[in-house]
């Protein structure tokens, strides 16, 4: 290829080719040839990628699908476009790239195109060869005229002469109609796509084997392909089932040298309720400061917001509208305005309690199942609630099992209601049983709810009864399902005719609304990425406002978890309730019994008066005591129950 040149300008001619050519991030190519435009200093400068940028890069050389979260003037469709650039210089005519970019709107996949040209433009012409005829003067420069290398050059298509090719198109149904053999697919700004789904369902048949699909946008609201795509993208360490094969790259705003100059922390001091700001620890005399992923990281998720005097102006041009700042800077995926719980309580929760899985599975587990995350394993003495919401049995519904810790303690010392562990799988009927009864008997024979509307949920109760299991809430005996009441009679039934289960039909909207507002208020803290994943989804429905998961969604983790905070509260509350009640029979027996002795003392001594009571006291004896506190037939003794 560069065969015409002197021997010293050949010999480092090719050392520059290979260096391009074996550096599959393209990041030497970039970094040595490219120059872009500055916004910050208003002018073109070399393009040197931030650390963020070079790790996208990194993976674009590396992942088939990338999806891509960042916010306004991040620079990240530029990156993408010098990246696609470098590509089609260095491809062979045997094998060209295609490029097929959808945006939005055609105006945007249009810039695209642009950037990917003018890129194009800025490479030496001895890259792409002797064969375009140049005078021997101009071959270390760029070329000066865009014939020179391409075929076709408007606005709507490139056709390089090397065969590489760069499309343009708006989104719709016919977005892809004549063009194949993609090898790279790429969805500009993605969330706003008007049925995006759709769009990529009639676009992805076009990518070649082997080809890559890259989707690129700032968020907006919960849509159904960016979005979507994003929330699996996550499942890749935490439920590589669900994984859809796209590697996740997310960019922060504060990560950018550019925008973070005199980076400084804040947060409302949760005590006090003062608002406490804290200076970037690494930061020279200009402002600039070192890249420390990690360490944001944590600040992060220990209540502190990042500023800068560019975030604060930019929140200025937004008017400081709290939903543009937090979907176009902080790169937040709001709900609309029928989410039960609000994006920023979702956030909170994620930030604030959300945590990876200490490990999957039991050590143990004779189930072996990769479904189940445990975040702390039991500790003697703490008293546990597991609650089960079983599948319906279709292929589509998942069974899910959470067990709380009532007596947990927060990173900070405190005392919390904590997720402990979960299962979200396709397990059903006895198998669950099997599963439910292993895990509520390692946490201390936890007190175990399970929702029971006909099917699976009874078929799991029986499994655990038939088991032995004892430590079940007991529910009104009217609600008794046709199951229970066919399959009961092997079963010992309490003295008034009570049997295990939950029946959350009756309760549904009391229930939901009252794990909604503990998690508003950071009752509970939600460990598992699954939940959140289900709370963004967790909507009003209708006109009647039901509150249900989206269509093509799940709530079953919520609805387990709701089921165990609720009978939590019920519990107490009737606890609380007798305990008053016990109290005020106490006192007027004892106001009564001394009225009695005053009496006693008022007759002549010699009369023989029996000492005791003609009616026992309205409490169990000590022997009474014991035995109830052995006894799970109710549905609030569990808190009494010794743990076994």
């Amino acid at each position: 290829m560069l065969n015409k040149y002197n021997m010293i300008d050949y010999a480092y001619l090719q050392q520059e080719y290979i260096k391009c050519l074996v550096d599959t991030s393209r990041i030497y190519m970039i970094r040595n040839y490219l120059k872009t435009y500055d916004a910050t200093q208003r002018r073109e400068v070399q393009f040197n990628l931030f650390p963020r940028q070079i790790d996208l890069c990194a993976m674009l050389g590396s992942a088939n699908n990338i999806v891509t979260t960042k916010p306004r003037q991040a620079g990240i469709t530029t990156t993408a476009g010098a990246f696609i650039a470098c590509e089609m210089c260095l491809a062979e005519a045997e094998s060209p790239q295609t490029v097929l970019v959808i945006g939005n709107t055609l105006d945007l996949a249009q810039q695209m195109l642009f950037k990917i040209r003018d890129f194009i433009l800025q490479f030496p012409l001895w890259m792409w060869g002797d064969e375009y005829g140049v005078t021997e003067k101009d071959k270390l420069n760029p070329p000066k005229n865009k014939n020179e290398i391409f075929d076709v050059c408007n606005s709507k298509e490139l056709v390089l002469k090397n065969g590489c090719k760069v499309v343009a198109r708006s989104s719709g149904p016919d977005a892809s109609r004549g063009v194949g053999g993609v090898t790279w697919l790429i969805f500009d700004e993605a969330a706003f796509i008007e049925n995006g789904r759709d769009v990529y369902a009639s676009a992805i048949p076009t990518v070649s084997t082997g080809g890559h699909v890259i989707m690129i946008s700032t968020p907006n609201g919960k849509d159904q392909l960016y979005y979507e795509t994003c929330r699996q993208a996550k499942l890749k360490d935490t439920d590589p089932e669900k994984w859809n094969n796209f590697e996740l790259v997310e960019l922060k705003w504060y990560q950018d040298p550019r925008y973070n100059k005199f980076l400084e922390w804040t947060r409302k001091n949760p005590e006090t309720n003062e608002i406490e700001v804290l200076k970037e620890r690494y930061i020279d005399k200009e402002g600039n400061v070192e890249y420390q992923p990690e360490y944001w990281e944590q600040m992060i998720k220990d209540g502190w917001k990042p500023r800068s005097s560019w975030y604060i102006k930019m929140c200025q041009q937004f008017n400081n509208d709290s939903q543009k700042i937090a979907q176009e800077l902080d790169v937040s995926f709001l709900g609309s305005a029928s989410n039960v719980v609000d994006p920023e309580f979702i956030e909170m929760q994620q930030d604030l309690n959300v945590r990876h899985p200490l490990k999957k599975g039991i050590d143990g587990d004779p189930f072996m199942l990769e479904e189940t995350w445990v975040w702390k394993t039991p500790i003697p003495g703490h008293k546990y609630l597991c609650a089960i919401d079983c599948s319906r049995g279709d292929a589509a519904d998942r069974t899910a099992i959470e067990i709380i810790d009532l007596n947990g303690i927060n990173d900070d010392g405190k005392p919390c209601i904590e997720q402990v562990l979960e299962y979200h799988g396709k397990k059903t009927g006895d198998d669950i049983g099997e599963i439910a009864f292993y895990y509520a008997s390692m946490y201390n024979n936890a007190f175990t709810i399970i929702d029971c509307i006909g099917g699976t949920g009874d078929a799991c109760l029986l499994t655990m009864m038939r088991l032995g299991y004892k430590n079940l809430y007991y529910d009104d005996p009217t609600l008794k399902t046709y199951t229970m009441q066919r399959d009961a009679s092997s079963i010992q039934l309490t003295s008034d005719g009570r049997l295990p289960g939950f029946h959350s039909n009756s309760v549904r909207f009391q229930m939901l609304t009252f794990f909604a507002n503990m998690v508003k208020t950071n009752q509970i803290k939600l460990r598992s990425q699954r939940v959140i994943d289900e709370l963004d989804t967790w909507i009003y429905k209708g006109d009647a406002g039901r509150i249900d998961h989206m269509d093509g969604c799940h709530d079953d983790t919520l609805t387990a978890l709701a089921m165990a905070v609720f009978v939590m509260q019920y519990s107490l509350k009737k606890i609380e309730d007798a305990m008053s009640k016990d109290v005020a029979i106490l006192n007027a027996w004892v106001a009564g019994r001394q009225s009695v002795m005053n009496d006693m003392r008022r007759e002549a001594v010699s009369t023989t008066v029996s000492m005791t009571p003609k009616q026992s006291m309205p409490f169990y004896t000590g022997s009474q005591i014991h035995k109830a506190s052995n006894t799970v037939g109710g549905s609030c003794m569990w808190l009494f129950a010794k743990s076994r």
